[in-house]
């Protein structure tokens, strides 16, 4: 009986020797190689690749602001003649004209010569009170693709507009930009208002009136706008008298020479803010004592 040393060693040998046999036949001729090929047709898709859109747009104003750009006006919303506390305000319905779920946001500005006691809002949801947009989600808009949502535009005065407001005039401008969520794609169109400004409180108009004894009395055309006037007079026409609305005379005494008569008309609003006219023209006059003043 073989030692177990040795039995191992010749199995390790046959092993060996199978291995070899088998590299030896697969590098040999007997082995088969082959390649295989077919054909077929390939069948275009049914449904056509197209880009997707963003198209911000308007209902009802101009064209609509259909396409890349433009602008569109929206001739209701105007608000001219304001005084302090006055305001316009209308709705327009915004549409998404893009082929997907587009967020639009609206920003307003103001136009022409007009200052900042002129506001102006753009808030979607709101409701359009005439003179202003209640409460609502704000300027920006989530709008579904073929979708609408209706923005209320807004311009008003404030009610503390200083008196250097008057005749500022121009207008609102809202700028409306779309943008596709997770891409660069945008789109913007404007829409401008109607004519805004301010009102203008009339100067009147100062005519010499009955020449007196060490007097001169003075007239002047009625402002129907007008609360009160002042009155200037005496050198320059630096001291001032305040007349009632309603009247529109004075009477100067005193001993002057060539000395400057004036008057401009006031308007007082509601909160006591308060809007004067220019000056009127000038007049010039003299007294002197004992004798008919003199007025030119």
């Amino acid at each position: 009986m073989p030692e177990p040393g040795r039995r191992g060693a010749r199995l390790r040998r046959v092993a060996a020797l199978v291995v070899v046999a088998m590299v030896c036949a697969l590098a040999g001729g007997g082995v088969a190689w082959g390649w295989w090929r077919t054909a077929g047709t390939a069948t275009a898709p049914t449904a056509r690749l197209t880009a997707g859109t963003v198209d911000v747009q308007v209902v009802g104003l101009g064209n609509g602001l259909v396409g890349r750009g433009g602008t569109v006006t929206l001739s209701a919303l105007t608000l001219t003649g304001a005084v302090p506390g006055s305001g316009a305000s209308e709705v327009v319905t915004v549409r998404n004209g893009g082929s997907r779920a587009a967020t639009v946001s609206a920003t307003a500005s103001r136009t022409g010569t007009l200052g900042t006691a002129f506001t102006t809002s753009a808030s979607f949801g709101a409701a359009d009170t005439g003179s202003g947009c209640g409460a609502g989600t704000g300027g920006t808009a989530t709008i579904p693709a073929g979708g609408t949502a209706a923005l209320c535009l807004a311009v008003s005065l404030s009610a503390t507009a200083p008196s250097t407001t008057q005749g500022q005039s121009g207008g609102m401008s809202v700028v409306l930009a779309a943008a596709l969520p997770g891409t660069s794609w945008t789109d913007t169109g404007t829409v401008l208002s109607g004519s805004v400004g301010a009102a203008t409180v009339p100067a009147p108009t100062l005519s010499c009136g009955l020449l007196g004894i060490t007097s001169v009395t003075f007239t002047w055309t009625a402002v129907t706008t007008a609360t009160r006037y002042q009155f200037g007079y005496g050198p320059g026409g630096a001291t001032t008298a305040q007349v009632a609305a309603g009247t529109t005379t004075y009477q100067v005494t005193g001993v002057a020479t060539n000395a400057i008569a004036r008057v401009r008309a006031e308007r007082v609003f509601t909160g006591g803010t308060t809007w004067s006219s220019a000056w009127s023209n000038t007049r010039r006059y003299t007294i002197t004592l004992g004798l008919l003043g003199t007025c030119t």
